[in-house]
């Protein structure tokens, strides 16, 4: 590199631009790409097949009339937005689920944090009081389980085979 006057001179190497070696593309790639490219430039509504209404017309024709109907209810603007709106809501409602789950698991850690905590603190200010606390505790959960034990199973239905 040298510099002479206002101009930058910069000589490169005799094969500074050589050709990048490529695979050329077979016919049977150069085939799969132009019908993907067709494919997705064709209008959805050409795209939909309804293989059921073959179907239909060798079944029930009450069938076919409801399914025809069907069809052009949910062709309906007002319809295709209603359930459009319900799946975005049923989509929010699994999210809150998820969500409530992971704030009720988030809350039982945070307890169980707190009453670890508590109990040793009580423990190093009173061992007394702390056994106290541990006796009542027992005696609570043996109280609990007996009164399960107690509690009757909720009756089963049986069916009956007669009636069928």
């Amino acid at each position: 590199m040298s510099l002479t006057g206002v101009c930058l001179q910069y000589r490169l190497r005799a094969n500074f631009l050589k050709p990048v070696p490529t695979t050329p593309m077979t016919k049977l790639t150069t085939l799969l790409l132009a019908a993907g490219l067709a494919v997705t430039a064709l209008p959805s509504s050409l795209l939909a097949a309804e293989p059921a209404a073959e179907t239909e017309q060798a079944g029930d024709p009450d069938q076919a009339k409801l399914s025809a109907a069907k069809r052009k209810v949910l062709a309906l603007p007002d319809i295709a937005s209603a359930q459009q709106q319900a799946k975005a809501d049923r989509a929010m409602a699994s999210k809150a689920s998820a969500d409530y789950k992971q704030a009720r698991t988030k809350a039982a850690e945070s307890e169980t944090a707190y009453r670890k905590a508590f109990d040793e603190a009580l423990a190093k200010e009173d061992p007394a009081a702390a056994e106290i606390q541990k006796k009542q505790r027992a005696a609570f959960r043996e109280k609990m389980l007996k009164a399960r034990g107690e509690k009757k199973p909720a009756p089963t239905k049986e069916r009956a085979d007669d009636e069928s």
